[in-house]
């Protein structure tokens, strides 16, 4: 038959392979990323157990109502007494304030709807 066509089909066979390859490939690293992800993000389950480290979500919430009620000059010199007992800890230094300026500025924008 015609040479050239059997050249062009081989030629689309072989991208076709590359192509699955490619896949697969691809499959693969999603997969380990993936788990990966997992892995790192229960890293402290698995050794410490189910425990709230540091990313307490109700200081969060408190830090957000002090900071809605006291304004941002008294929030960053707020010594809380009723954490890290029984030494209490000073907010103002020991906090990256974005989601509770973030969750402020929400309620209050909600709030004046």
């Amino acid at each position: 038959r015609n040479p050239k066509r059997r050249q062009i089909q081989s030629k689309i066979c072989a991208m076709s392979v590359a192509a699955a390859l490619l896949a697969v490939v691809r499959l693969n690293v999603l997969v380990a990323a993936l788990t990966s992800a997992y892995n790192i993000r229960l890293f402290a389950v698995k050794n410490f157990g189910r425990v709230i480290h540091e990313f307490d979500p109700w200081f969060n919430y408190r830090a957000a109502e002090y900071l809605a009620e006291h304004g941002a000059e008294r929030f960053f010199k707020w010594f809380d007494h009723s954490v890290w007992y029984p030494l209490g800890r000073p907010v103002g230094t020991t906090i990256y304030p974005g989601m509770q300026f973030a969750a402020v500025w929400i309620w209050q924008a909600l709030h004046f709807l």
